[in-house]
């Protein structure tokens, strides 16, 4: 089911880029506080940690801009963690995802509006998932963030990394600094959650099947 799910949130995002040691380098500069590093390492990262908030948030939410702002001043702090054994953009994507999960739990007191799953014909190019497709990728997106403020953060930290942002298991497991057992461990609980979830909603019942 989360390869359904995921194939349907990131479709549209492509590999995320492989580790580069120029990249390393530049962080380890950064970490050694040379405010030109951080700069480059920032205009960098900027685009990913953009990319994993809007998938997390949704890409109208109203804090995605001060979300990305908060993860890219969480950077430079968090370079003292990073080791290298992941790329530094699965590093950075982690730092967002927390950033972005984080900001989805203070919003505990007000719910988000419900998605507008109006969508036209022209919004789909040729070779595209029909509207209904795109309707049904959006509300399994929507869905995903909602259990994201309901489960404990460590599974809702690998769900969003490996059907959120299409992280293969062995990538949430450098990422997270965890062995891939136990990140299987925390998606098999996710998924259940989420099965449980589609199972009380109405409009994606029809992901019952794939969630057995």
């Amino acid at each position: 089911m989360l390869a359904e799910l995921r194939s349907l949130i990131v479709r549209d995002s492509g590999p995320l880029p492989r580790r580069r040691d120029e990249l390393d380098a530049l962080a380890i500069r950064a970490r050694d506080g040379d405010p030109g590093a951080v700069r480059t390492l920032l205009v960098i990262l900027g685009p990913h940690l953009l990319r994993v908030v809007r998938r997390v948030l949704g890409p109208t939410h109203p804090e995605v801009e001060d979300a990305v702002q908060e993860a890219a001043f969480a950077i430079p702090d968090a370079l003292a963690r990073y080791r290298g054994d992941c790329s530094l953009v699965h590093f950075a994507c982690k730092v967002a995802v927390n950033t972005a999960t984080n900001i989805r739990r203070r919003e505990s007191a007000a719910k988000r509006n419900a998605p507008d799953e109006r969508v036209s014909a022209d919004e789909v190019a040729a070779g595209d998932p029909s509207p209904d497709t795109v309707v049904q990728a959006r509300a399994c997106a929507a869905l995903v963030r909602e259990l994201l403020d309901s489960l404990p953060p460590a599974q809702a930290e690998a769900l969003a990394l490996h059907a959120m942002l299409g992280f293969t298991v062995a990538e949430v497991a450098e990422a997270t600094d965890v062995p891939a057992e136990t990140v299987r461990s925390r998606l098999r609980l996710a998924k259940r959650a989420l099965r449980d979830r589609i199972e009380g909603n109405p409009r994606l019942v029809v992901l019952k099947e794939e969630a057995g």
